[in-house]
């Protein structure tokens, strides 16, 4: 089997792994739940009234969508006193922000399973890269030069 073929069939079963976990185990909707549940605190503290907190179902993203009625202050802040979608955003693993009434600002939001996988093959190759590079075949001497 070529050199090639090895890497790739690692790679395969590095990305099934990720997908599995992700997937079938259902670690990817657990992290989700979770985050969901610190920002539903998060907006309960806040003790503004009917305003509600969801993350991406379908696929599953880190991307929080704000939906409620809220004035301008209440959603954005100002300075130095974030609003609620600077309070959600602050909680640690949440991807974006945003309010469901407002037009998007920014670029698509990935899926937490593309954001597993990107991760899992720079992973790879760093592991990959790092073991060529401390464990690569060395250039054979022969027995005749010193």
């Amino acid at each position: 089997m070529s050199r090639t073929a090895k890497i790739l069939i690692g790679l395969a079963a590095v990305l099934l792994m990720g997908w599995v976990w992700h997937g079938p185990m259902g670690r990817g909707a657990a992290f989700v739940d979770a985050l969901e549940a610190e920002a539903k605190d998060v907006v309960a503290y806040a003790e503004v009234p009917a305003v509600r907190v969801r993350l991406g179902r379908d696929p599953l993203s880190r991307n929080a969508t704000l939906a409620g009625p809220a004035d301008d202050f209440q959603r954005h802040g100002m300075k130095d006193e974030p609003g609620l979608a600077g309070r959600v955003g602050l909680i640690d693993g949440i991807g974006g922000v945003r309010w469901a009434d407002e037009p998007r600002r920014g670029g698509w939001a990935l899926p937490l399973l593309a954001e597993t996988e990107i991760q899992l093959i720079l992973a790879y190759a760093l592991g990959f890269g790092l073991g060529a590079l401390l464990f690569g075949r060395r250039k054979r001497q022969s027995f005749l030069d010193y």
